[in-house]
């Protein structure tokens, strides 16, 4: 019984598309990464350095989780979409497809319809491969007359889509015609329309579906390689790249140029085909088919090698873009081998519309340019040209995923190995040599015969031949082709990744505390590889800190005071704060912040200001400015002060009293938006104030609409949803939205269901069900993001201390017209400390907008404060601050603390007697510069030398405070021999030699994070493992110390041996660098033993010995005196070992194969043995293992190729285990990704106990007297998610497991998927518990509160019980991060 959950969301981008998504004038960009769904906009912001320059950024618009695996994205121009714009088609796995749009009226992905491509006319197991294993190509005709999906092995399904103007009268019920030579659809195609009366069909934007064997349309279509649909073709036609036999590059010589490709053409209407041309003799290594629009038309087929063009005719034009093409295919081509190109994993992307230029993204990240020289309609030749990095021709620096032209000059590159870029691209107009025409000259245009133009039509009657067609393809081939060498690419805005995952650990830095851990990882592959630092809570960096002058603060604020200029109006402008107000709990004292102590001396910062008319006496209650910063208002318990910013002297005092009993009333909060202030009073009334011409602050009339209400909360609001304009918005007594327009304090908006918070949120809205209502207590309405991109949220506060977020929309002509707000997902469960509000108000303190770094933020208060962030290209997240017993936070903006942040916190000193006392003191911190928070963690990245070295390997070091990191770059690769063999290097006689990874092992210093030794290895020597383990260094004394073991593998070429090897070093301490003190240690290699097999796995086992997986063998070896690691004890398994993992010193281990499965055993001293326990079944191929022991049960997680997740159980008790012998298999869950590790981690819901900190052993002792009773299993992937497991009891799982049982019938789901078939997988166990998905039984804060209330009560849960469940399965137990 466990819990699967994702801590963080794949990063990677696979798939991409533009198109007019939002509304028919817009560009969007479509990206999904894996099963997340994202729709951004592209935004024009102006350059930090050039104002006059513009730069695009992407804003996310809308984010959904999809229950499946999206294998390709198209654009489909659907009429009568709900926003006008075009829809979206996407595949999955298993032959489904997905057309969904925009809702523009819930501001929302709306699916369309849903179409299952899964028959009994489909070749299942055993007697062809199953759907999983088929490769799906979807493509779509470009005027969107219809979708074909390729599935299975050789099936085709085409989707005709509704045309204006079409007929829908059909021959038949189903639209077949009995007249027809072709099949008629099968049952299964029947029920694509099942449910659908006549009138209900002739409203879809789809007609009738069909599926085929693509044997059908030629008998020769038996291995298609991939396929289509072309341009310039009247009725829909694709071309497909097929083979008669399998292509083998091992049979090159039997089966060279054994490619051929196939234009047919479809009539819908006949469900019939017909073939119009064949090209045939291709090069066997070609993969891709890209469709050409005028002026080039025809396609491109892209191999390993070589570029082929056919035209319309047949016609092919080639170029070789590297040596091995001559080898490969016998096709005539041109010769431009000297580029060195490799066309592997290659993406190709339109980028100049008028002259059919491409561009091409490498799989090393580097770019080229493909033109086409035009002669008339007819394609004469092809050039490759490489962009230099002069011109950003290196830019992507990782394999693409996608290349998607967004609009004239943008281009979003996506990426599975790193971060997603967005370039631009420009280049020189090049003089033109086109010679005219007299009549040209003379600016008229040659008449054309209708004669000629009907025949040529009727001749080509398939192709397009309109004039305007021909005019601009002729004058593309007489301008001839661009030189590319022209092209320029500049970057604009980046998509940051963790994907892929490739190793993590636990380390620990000098900014965190010894219980608090940091989580290192090593991501990216290529030259787009980086070290990441992960933490689930902002790390701050130090400024200083202020122990005396703050020591009995109760609050504090800062104030940025301005002063009118010398004979003009305007205010001085000022940069930093100025003022910082204290209040101990009696007097409130005023400190002017100096630029003293900036350089991190003793000397204090802030000098008080005394002999003013502020008023010390009594409590204050808030400190703002209005007048542009000239006045500064202190906000009394009964009064407001309003004071000149430059002396403070007093100019005006405005009580609180009731105007009807004279009563004295008192402030509860207040509100600023210059040059207005509200002021909310303990009677529940409103007061609102403006600031006049003359500078007094006078009281505006308030209309019955407001004087005769009572208000929970309320805020102003100046921001981008209302420019220029400012609104009041309060929270009524009953629950309700309401907005006022100032200074008449009209009221314009009213939404009286936000007590129930719906998903939408809008005016007059009625609630249709009764059901328990939300008690709301604050309200605040602000915009928050970077300077580039900020959005305004709606925050509600609830009386459980919920924080529910909506973003709002407007669909009218005005934001005042038809506004709506929309309910975002905020993963976010408050932490509570135990501390009591304000006495004097009984009321918390208020959420908090401030300017932090380049974030315009909300504080979310409280004794372990948060910050609300958001990127532009990521939805708001709730991001904690790492502080505790924290009394207040403010904003500060002072020289050395630029757009900083101030915290007053109570901290413990001791003086000489050791006696403790507590003291507040006021820390001056400051956000990482380099962080990210997209995910909702704060991220730091690193890289390795330059070029970027690629992070294979990571792990901690305690006692020495070190990572050793092992990276690896990429050189060429020489067979070792003789000359006279043509081995060596320079004697193969090639140029584009193979490559292979060359490592490197860094010790990198965890305190600055700076390289400090680097030690390389053996060449062609490849690190499998890497650890940091307690190893018996003396068999004298038995002393027992940490060393780095290295575990290698060595594979010098196909027909010699692979060799391994096991490292042993140590840290020695050297003389030091006089310019760097932190060098002081370098690697020394302690130890080396080669051995015959390949080293694939390492593990710490009691002793201070080590596990090696040596080959076909698992290997038990000790460290001698000598350097010799001496083999004890061995297993032989008779396959290689992916993974060997020891639980703690029990000496319980697994291991793991591809072949055999799963291996369980133990380890015994005395003597040395190793015994085999059990077995999983066989022939299941391990990816990564790891231990789950849980309530005195042994659980074994594995995950295999397929990406399932199983759970198998030790239990020698049960019968059906024989013994033991046979672990019992209890569960299999999806995951729908390719994990990369996975590692049991200690839960902070248990008993607090020493904490592991790498991927070895945290300490030299043998074992750990105290276990915690909750462990998780972290698993990493190569999506750049990070994926918890966690065991559940009984009671737990049975709430859970109801409640996602009815979430997932209540909740819509995107693309119209099921997540309970998407997880899950027919396994051997057969009624056996499943995994619990987290992810959806998340998804039930999306609800509103009496739907929510309503699902609750029927799993058996209230709302306590919800979040203390969904913390526990949702990292809360991760504390330490």
């Amino acid at each position: 019984m466990q819990c699967y959950t994702q801590l963080l969301p794949p990063s990677a981008v696979t798939h991409a598309v533009a198109l007019p998504f939002l509304d028919a004038a817009s560009r969007n960009l479509v990206v999904v990464k894996t099963c997340v769904l994202q729709v951004f906009r592209l935004r024009a912001v102006k350059h930090h350095s050039d104002d006059s320059a513009t730069k695009s950024r992407l804003v996310l618009v809308g984010e959904y989780p999809l229950a499946g695996t999206v294998t390709s994205l198209a654009a489909i121009k659907a009429e009568n979409t709900k926003s006008g714009g075009e829809a979206l088609l996407i595949a999955f796995k298993d032959a489904k497809v997905s057309l969904v749009e925009w809702d523009s009226d819930n501001y929302r992905l709306n699916t369309i319809s849903i179409h299952y491509y899964e028959g009994e006319n489909v070749i299942h197991e055993p007697f062809g491969p199953s759907l999983s294993e088929c490769e799906s190509i979807l493509t779509v005709d470009p005027t969107s007359r219809c979708a074909a999906l390729k599935f299975g092995s050789r099936h085709l399904a085409i989707l005709p889509f509704r045309q204006a103007g079409d007929e829908l009268m059909e021959g038949g019920e189903d639209g077949y015609d009995e007249d027809m030579a072709t099949a008629p659809p099968s049952a299964m195609l029947k029920r694509t329309q099942s449910g659908l009366n006549e009138g209900e069909a002739k409203q879809t934007p789809y007609k009738s579906s069909f599926v085929l064997p693509l044997t059908a349309l030629d008998p020769d279509l038996s291995h298609p390689v991939d396929l289509a649909f072309l341009h310039e073709y009247r009725e829909p036609t694709f071309g497909i790249l097929s083979a008669p036999v399998q292509p083998s590059s091992a049979l090159l010589e039997a089966r060279k140029d054994s490619l051929s490709y196939t234009v047919f053409t479809l009539d819908l209407d006949q469900r019939a085909s017909t073939n119009l041309i064949t090209a045939q003799k291709l090069p066997s290594d070609l993969w891709k088919v890209v469709p050409l629009p005028l002026p080039v038309g025809g396609a491109l087929l892209i191999g390993t090698n070589e570029f082929v063009h056919v035209d319309q005719s047949g016609k092919t034009s080639a170029v070789a873009v590297n040596q091995f093409t001559k080898a490969a295919s016998n096709l005539a081509m041109a010769d431009q081998s000297e580029l060195n190109m490799k066309l592997e994993g290659c993406e190709v992307g339109k980028l100049d519309s008028k002259s059919g230029d491409l561009v091409v993204v490498l799989n090393d990240g580097t770019m080229a340019v493909l033109s086409f020289r035009l002669s008339g309609r007819n394609v004469a030749g092809l050039l490759v040209t490489r962009v230099t990095t002069e011109n950003g021709g290196r830019l992507p620096e990782v394999a693409p995923s996608s290349v998607t032209l967004m609009n004239g000059n943008t281009l979003f590159v996506g990426s599975e190995d790193g971060d997603s870029f967005v370039l631009s691209w420009s280049r020189s107009v090049p003089t033109l040599s086109r010679k005219h025409s007299h009549a040209q000259m003379l600016g008229q245009d040659i008449p054309v015969e209708e004669d000629e133009e009907d025949e040529e039509m009727d001749d080509d009657d398939l192709y397009a031949t309109a004039p305007e067609a021909a005019k601009r393809t002729s004058s593309a081939g007489a301008n001839g082709s661009v030189d590319s060498s022209t092209y320029s690419f500049t970057l604009q805005d980046r998509l940051p990744s963790l994907g892929p995952i490739n190793n993590v650990c636990l380390g620990r830095s000098s900014a965190v505390s010894k219980d608090e851990l940091e989580l290192v990882a090593g991501i990216g592959r290529g030259s787009g590889s980086k070290l990441a630092t992960l933490r689930k809570e902002i790390v701050p960096n130090a400024v200083r800190t202020e122990k005396e002058v703050f020591a009995e603060a109760k609050n504090i604020w800062s104030i940025k005071a301005a002063s009118t200029q010398p004979g003009s109006a305007e205010p001085m402008r000022v940069e930093h704060d100025s003022m910082v107000f204290c209040f101990n709990g009696e007097i409130t004292r005023v400190y002017d912040i100096s630029s003293a102590a900036v350089d991190g001396s003793d000397s204090s910062s802030y000098t008080e200001r005394t002999g003013t008319d502020f008023e010390h006496d009594g409590e204050t209650l808030q400190i703002n400015t209005i007048a542009k910063g000239t006045r500064v208002v202190q906000c009394r318990r009964t009064e407001l002060r309003i004071y000149d910013a430059a002396d403070l002297s007093l100019a005006q005092i405005i009580p609180m009293t009731d105007e009807e009993t004279d009563a004295e009333l008192e402030i509860v909060h207040v509100s600023f938006s210059d040059p207005y202030i509200v002021v909310l009073r303990d009677d529940s009334s409103v007061l609102a104030l403006q600031l006049e011409k003359g500078g007094d602050v006078e009281p505006l009339d308030s209309p019955a609409a407001i004087s005769e209400r009572k208000w929970l909360s309320g805020c102003l609001y100046t921001g981008s949803l209302c420019p220029d304009e400012t609104i009041v918005c309060l929270l009524g007594e009953e629950g309700g939205l309401h907005m006022f327009s100032l200074p008449d304090l009209q009221q314009f908006y009213h939404a009286p269901t936000l007590c129930y918070l719906p998903p939408v949120l809008e005016a007059g809205a009625r609630q249709r069900r009764v059901g328990a209502k939300e008690t709301l207590t604050e309200l605040l309405i602000t915009d928050i993001g970077t300077e580039d991109s900020k959005e305004p949220y709606l925050m509600v506060r609830s009386a459980m201390d919920d924080l529910n977020l909506y973003q709002p929309w407007s669909a009218g002509s005005s934001w005042k017209e038809v506004l709506r707000f929309r309910k975002v997902t905020l993963d976010y469960i408050p932490k509570f400390d135990g501390s009591t509000p304000d006495e004097s108000n009984g009321r918390p303190a208020p959420l908090q907008q401030v300017r932090v770094g380049r974030f315009d933020a909300v504080v979310v208060p409280g004794a372990y404060p948060s910050f609300l962030l958001k990127e532009a290209a990521a939805l708001p997240k709730v991001v904690p601050l790492r502080a505790h017993n924290v009394k207040a936070l403010i904003p500060l903006h002072r020289p050395g603390c630029d757009s900083g942040f101030a915290i007053l916190r109570s901290a413990t000193s001791s003086d000489d007697e050791g006696v403790e006392t507590k003291k507040l003191e006021l820390q001056e911190l400051a956000l990482p510069a380099d962080a990210e928070f997209s995910t909702g963690w704060c991220v730091q990245k690193q890289t390795f030398g330059d070029p970027a070295e690629q992070v294979r390997d990571v792990a901690y070091h305690e006692e020495r405070g070190m990572y050793v990191v092992a990276t690896c770059r990429d050189v060429d690769f020489h067979l070792e021999g003789d000359k006279e063999e043509g081995r060596g290097k320079g004697n193969d006689g090639i140029s584009l030699h193979p490559q292979v990874p060359q490592y490197t092992l860094h010790l990198l210093k965890a305190k600055t994070r700076h390289v400090i030794h680097s030690y390389s290895l053996p060449n062609l020597e490849t690190i499998t493992s890497l650890k940091i383990m307690p190893l018996e260094i003396s068999e004298q004394t038995h002393d027992i110390e940490a060393r780095i073991v290295v575990g290698t593998a060595t594979q010098r070429g196909e027909d010699m041996p692979s060799k391994g090897a096991v490292n042993v070093f140590e840290i020695l301490d050297v003389v030091p660098d006089p310019d760097r003190a932190e060098s002081g240690a370098k690697l020394n290699l302690v130890s080396r033993e080669e051995t015959r097999g390949a080293v694939t796995a390492l593990e710490s086992f009691p002793g201070g010995l080590i596990g090696i997986g040596q080959g076909q063998k698992i290997m038990i070896r000790g460290l001698k005196e000598d350097g010799s690691c001496l083999p004890v004890a061995f297993l032989d398994c008779q396959c290689y070992t992916t993974s060997l993992k020891q639980l703690g010193g029990s000496g319980l281990w697994l291991a793991a194969d591809a072949w055999k499965g799963l291996w369980f055993g133990g380890f015994t001293q005395e003597p040395y043995k190793l015994t085999t326990l059990g077995k999983s079944r066989t022939h299941m191929e391990v990816v990564c293992a790891e231990f789950l022991p849980f309530d005195g049960n042994l659980f074994l997680l594995i995950v295999d190729a397929a990406m399932d997740l199983h759970v198998l159980q030790y239990d020698p008790e049960n019968p059906k285990s024989l013994s033991g012998t046979r672990l019992l298999h209890r569960s299999t869950f999806h995951l729908g990704q390719f994990p990369s590790s996975m590692a049991l981690l200690p839960s902070t819901l248990s008993p607090p106990v020493s904490q592991p900190l790498t991927n070895g052993h945290d300490s030299t002792e043998e074992t750990q007297t105290n276990a915690p009773s909750l462990y998780h299993v972290l698993i990493t992937s190569h999506t750049g998610s990070l994926s918890l497991i966690t065991p559940l009891d009984e009671g737990t799982y049975r709430r859970l497991g109801s409640l996602q049982t009815h979430l997932t019938s209540v909740l819509e789901h995107a693309a119209g998927l099921n997540p309970r078939a998407y997880r899950a997988v027919e396994s051997e166990g057969g009624g056996g518990r499943g995994v619990v998905d987290g992810e959806v039984v998340k998804r039930v804060w999306e609800l509103g509160s009496a739907r929510r209330a309503e699902v609750l009560g029927r799993a058996g849960i209230d709302g306590w019980g919800a979040r203390s469940d969904l913390e526990a399965v949702g990292g809360g137990g991760l504390g330490y991060l």
